[in-house]
């Protein structure tokens, strides 16, 4: 453990990590839904930048990971996740402006 966190941060950290499933959980079941590439990776995006800040917060907290390393580690995959939901976007542009 490296420290005490501000109840803020974790305050913050749980709003995020709720609020990030909810909207996983609503993109994976539209895209199941209407069979949707778009939003299926819609769903993948932010289910990595919620997973990311969780698994960020425990090698952090209960691994001992520097605090460095693990907010180096976090912007990655968040980067990552909003790579995914930027692909997402293009995807459901492309499809919309395919059926012209």
């Amino acid at each position: 453990m490296n420290g005490p966190i501000s109840p803020i941060v974790i305050g913050f950290k749980t709003v995020t990590l709720l609020l990030g499933g909810l909207i996983t959980y609503l993109a994976a079941k539209a895209a199941r839904k209407t069979r949707s590439r778009a939003l299926t990776y819609l769903a993948v995006g932010f289910g990595t930048v919620t997973s990311g800040s969780l698994l960020a917060g425990v090698a952090d907290q209960l691994f001992g990971i520097d605090t460095h390393t693990a907010l180096v580690f976090e912007n990655a995959i968040t980067a990552a996740g909003f790579a995914v939901i930027a692909y997402s976007l293009s995807v459901a542009s492309r499809s919309a402006f395919g059926d012209r």
